[in-house]
């Protein structure tokens, strides 16, 4: 995973690696994650990139899943830290940067993506994965870095099953199928929680690569909500369901693979 990061830096040298988060909290990150390093920039003196970041979060996620600012600060920058992909807004696409605002030399986020902090030792919740620069793999390494900032064995999140996230959310490896939704998640009748075991190295890398071998038991359209419910109803019974890297195929179809309990 270190050689891997280095290349990925090595190759796009216009990204930085950077954290916004409370200034308390810099102490319990590792700032340097895979030989990356990483600045931290505290949300209490840096409220243009605060600013920035939401405006971006914005970009990515509007309407019904737009960001509260109240959930921005409490559940976001003080309890953890989100981690950036920083760039000139030259970078971007001349639409996205004019729809921020954004002069060329101005600083952008290229990618961001949080995860916060649950009662589980070293699990985390994934949230808010971003990226406004396609085809470099920012969304994938913004993931990556993030959570080996934050010392993450385990993931959780939320995903939708035809979302193209779904590709990034596997270059963390297979993805366990764990239930259905809890609340009232506004898209809850086409999403998922999943988890991803991070505590094997060596799986994470070839999932990076895209060079996960394994067999896959299923392909189901992802738009076929009834028998991918049904997949859920045995996964909460108890059935291991996993997720197959790359997650879709060209067909749009989900990959899957059925384990032993």
């Amino acid at each position: 995973m270190r050689d891997l990061a280095s290349e990925f830096f090595r190759r796009h040298p216009e990204l930085s690696l950077a954290a916004l988060g409370a200034a308390d909290n810099a102490r319990a990150m590792d700032l340097n994650p895979l030989g990356c390093k990483a600045e931290f920039f505290a949300a209490e003196s840096h409220p243009e990139l605060v600013a920035l970041y939401r405006e971006s979060n914005a970009l990515a996620f509007p309407g019904e899943l737009s960001l509260p600012g109240w959930v921005l600060s409490d559940l976001y920058l003080l309890p953890g830290a989100i981690g950036l992909l920083t760039c000139e807004a030259r970078v971007l696409d001349i639409p996205v940067r004019k729809r921020l605002g954004l002069r060329p030399d101005d600083r952008a986020i290229a990618a961001a993506y949080l995860g916060a902090p649950t009662i589980h030792p070293g699990t985390f919740i994934g949230v808010s994965l971003l990226s406004l620069v396609p085809r470099v793999l920012a969304g994938a390494w913004v993931k990556a870095l993030t959570l080996r900032m934050l010392g993450a064995s385990r993931l959780r999140g939320v995903a939708q099953w035809q979302n193209p996230s779904v590709r990034v959310h596997t270059r963390m490896g297979p993805m366990r199928v764990v239930s259905s939704v809890p609340g009232t998640h506004e898209f809850k009748a086409k999403s998922f929680v999943y988890e991803s075991d991070l505590s094997d190295e060596a799986t994470w890398s070839s999932a990076m690569q895209r060079r996960y071998e394994g067999p896959i038991d299923a392909k189901i359209q992802a738009t076929d909500h009834d028998e991918l419910g049904r997949v859920l109803a045995r996964a909460e019974q108890g059935e291991r369901i996993l997720i197959i890297p790359p997650g879709l195929d060209a067909q749009g179809r989900v990959l899957l693979r059925f384990e032993p309990s």
